[in-house]
């Protein structure tokens, strides 16, 4: 018997709220990195930018998936939604800890950015896994492959516009390098949504778990996480921004 996957739909409005906050926790994050780059000392530093950008990816998946619309009631395992967050920290951290160094090569630059789409990638996965409702979960492999290349593409192309001396005469460099770099979690995000099947199992069980309706609240939770760790750097950075073109005009 022919099955038939449920329809998916999205709310414009939530999907562009969601490459905002991707992008604005992956500025916060950057300029962090910049901080070590520049010869900012201890693991703290890397800690914070992982986390920043861990956060962001946290709260851009579950505002992408509150934009999701399905004609019926989701849950989520409150366990798994927690454990999920840690794989985009600990792959941003591996991703910055690589080019938190001047001069890092292009091998480093590679290697940072694989996991950073990694890191990305498996936060995503692990989230969707998370989901409890009446309708069996599958991907379309290619697309799943599909989707962490799109991530590691993006997440490698913005470190290296971080880290290449010929991008830093570049106008609003650290703007352009997050948009970039930011722009990996909610594409990655939206082309795995491609690969994804929701086939309805027609039972109508109760799931004691993390209702949807409550991911509102998650959401944010974790956007005033992101905010308090990463609008102080954001501010920062657009200060110290400032204070360099004063420089330049004056020399």
């Amino acid at each position: 018997m022919d099955q038939t996957h449920l329809p998916m739909n999205h709310d414009p409005l939530l999907v562009g709220a969601s490459f905002l906050i991707a992008i604005f926790a992956a500025y916060a994050a950057l300029a962090i990195i910049n901080r070590l780059q520049q010869g900012a000392s201890g693991s703290g530093w890397l800690w914070l930018g992982a986390g920043t950008f861990g956060l962001g990816v946290w709260a851009m998946h579950f505002t992408a998936m509150t934009a999701l619309q399905l004609d019926m009631l989701v849950a989520y395992d409150p366990l798994l939604t927690l454990v999920s967050v840690f794989f985009a920290i600990f792959g941003a951290a591996a991703a910055f800890q690589l080019v938190s160094k001047p001069k890092a090569g292009f091998t480093r630059v590679l290697g940072s950015g694989f996991f950073l789409g990694a890191g990305i990638g498996v936060m995503h996965y692990v989230g969707m896994f998370a989901m409890r409702l009446d309708a069996r979960l599958t991907f379309d492999l290619p697309m799943v492959a599909l989707s962490v290349l799109v991530a590691v593409a993006l997440g490698t192309f913005g470190i290296w516009t971080l880290t290449s001396p010929a991008f830093n005469l570049v106008p609003f460099r650290h703007l352009i390098t997050a948009i970039i770099t930011g722009s990996a979690i909610p594409f990655m995000h939206y082309t795995a949504m491609l690969a994804a099947r929701f086939t309805a199992t027609g039972t109508e069980e109760i799931h004691s778990m993390v209702a949807s309706g409550s991911l509102l609240s998650l959401n944010l939770f974790l956007l005033l996480a992101v905010a308090v760790v990463g609008l102080p750097m954001f501010l920062t950075s657009l200060l110290e921004t400032s204070a360099e073109k004063v420089q330049e005009v004056e020399t």
